[in-house]
């Protein structure tokens, strides 16, 4: 490695011992508290995540994730990669192991995908890589739904039945869309819900879904994810969650929503890609329940 005095290992997935010297590094680094997805088993826990870290014997200073993963753009499903948890202890910055560790898990994924993505609020950190920016947007439009009976109810992750529920959804799920959406584990779904309290996960059992959706203006539905088999219409869901919209914000590609946005919003989500993206001009936005 380029700081000599350290060992490079590769988890896959990491173990117990490992794992928990993962997570101290990875809190430290962004105040994210990863041993709680523990309690969900194998839906917490990506068992193809890979760990590429240098260690000072059991201590871990440097660590770049990969997560594996589908994206859906333009009808194809294109195998990937989502770089990620990458980060250098503040004492060992400067050493040149933020590239080498960038450069063992790229040469990992270039042999084994075609295309790597990741989000970061430092896209000048990656250009070097390879990475280049991809816009992602937010849908609004009128939805008018008339206010009723609601036929949904709040999910609490520390719930066993509520996460069965959730569990089960996942194992059966369907891309939220074909035009730009992404098939992944579960763990950071998991993560962003246990991280965001203000986020809702509604099960409606009439539809065979779970949506995640947030607060917005009165009137307005916002919308972040769905959970399902088939994915129901936007007006479907509206209605079993109570009504009483005339509008709503999605942050997913609603082409399999039975839905016409009016306008398309770019966001800032600093997403990047390495590869061979699929040519679409349609806009997409994948959903923001990840970390």
């Amino acid at each position: 490695m380029a700081d000599t005095d350290l060992v490079f290992r590769i988890d896959a997935p990491a173990q117990p011992a490992r794992q928990a010297e993962i997570d101290r590094l990875i809190g430290d680094e962004f105040d994210l508290d990863l041993a709680r997805l523990d309690r969900f088993g194998r839906f917490g826990r990506d068992p193809g995540f890979v760990s590429f870290g240098g260690w000072d014997g059991e201590a871990i200073v440097a660590h770049v994730g990969l997560q594996p993963m589908g994206l859906h753009r333009g009808g194809t499903a294109v195998p990937a990669f989502g770089l990620g948890l990458a980060t250098v202890h503040p004492a060992r910055r400067g050493r040149g192991l933020f590239r080498d560790l960038m450069e063992r898990a790229l040469a990992f994924a270039d042999a084994r995908v075609d295309l790597v993505l990741l989000e970061t609020e430092e896209p000048e950190l990656y250009h070097r890589f390879g990475f280049a920016k991809v816009a992602e947007h937010s849908f609004r439009g009128r939805l008018e739904v008339a206010a009723g009976p609601a036929a949904g109810r709040c999910l609490r992750l520390d719930v066993a039945a509520d996460v069965t529920i959730l569990a089960d959804l996942f194992a059966r799920r369907a891309p939220p869309s074909l035009v730009g959406g992404l098939d992944e584990h579960p763990m950071r779904f998991f993560l962003k819900a246990l991280e965001s309290p203000e986020i809702k996960l509604v099960h409606l059992p009439s539809l065979d879904a779970v949506v995640a959706i947030e607060p917005g203006a009165a009137g307005e539905l916002v919308l972040l994810d769905v959970v399902a088999p088939a994915i129901p219409p936007l007006a479907a869901i509206a209605a079993a969650l109570g009504g009483g919209f005339d509008r709503a914000h999605v942050f997913v590609t609603p082409d399999r929503l039975g839905w016409v946005p009016e306008t398309v919003v770019t966001e800032a989500t600093g997403l990047m890609a390495r590869g061979r993206l699929p040519v679409d001009p349609r806009p997409f936005g994948l959903s923001p329940m990840h970390v």
